[in-house]
């Protein structure tokens, strides 16, 4: 028989090469006309979210963004898309319709305000997600009185008669 002079497979090599991947604290701002800066508004599903984009001061609602294979699978950690997160898209210019995007980078809280975004976009934003989500509970039909009165009507149940 041959002898094992390599020790084995090298997959916990490789595994260990990726476990502390380097962090960088540069922050990518909009270079060109077609890359702009979006919140996201619902997660889809797919590697597929919806994003308020906005582009020459105006606001374009329910974009869909595709989340490219970078920002999945192992790189999914530091690079977690949820919503209300901001981000930098890259508008598909070529069709006719601007209706897609991809994502090119995303920004962690403590980097939005040195990115100089108008208040507009976060303020519009939060408002209409506040709107869509917003439940009141109250607690004024749920007394002990209505429960001693249900009870009470149970004690004169003839249980022979069922």
């Amino acid at each position: 028989m041959v002898k094992n002079t390599t020790g084995g497979s090298k997959h916990k090599g490789q595994a260990r090469k990726l476990v502390n991947a380097p962090v960088s604290n540069k922050i990518r701002f909009s270079e060109d006309e077609d890359e702009c800066y979006a919140i996201v508004a619902k997660m889809l599903g797919n590697g597929m979210c919806h994003v308020h984009v906005l582009r020459n001061n105006e606001i374009l609602e329910n974009i869909i963004c595709h989340i490219r294979g970078k920002f999945r699978s192992r790189n999914k950690k530091s690079n977690l898309v949820t919503v209300g997160a901001i981000i930098l898209v890259g508008i598909r210019s070529w069709t006719s319709s601007i209706d897609a995007c991809d994502l090119l980078s995303i920004y962690p809280d403590h980097h939005i305000s040195s990115l100089n975004l108008p208040s507009s976009l976060l303020h519009s934003i939060h408002s209409s997600s506040s709107d869509d989500h917003s439940i009141l509970f109250s607690n004024s039909s749920f007394t002990d009185n209505s429960f001693n009165s249900v009870s009470s009507s149970f004690d004169h149940i003839d249980l022979d008669n069922i």
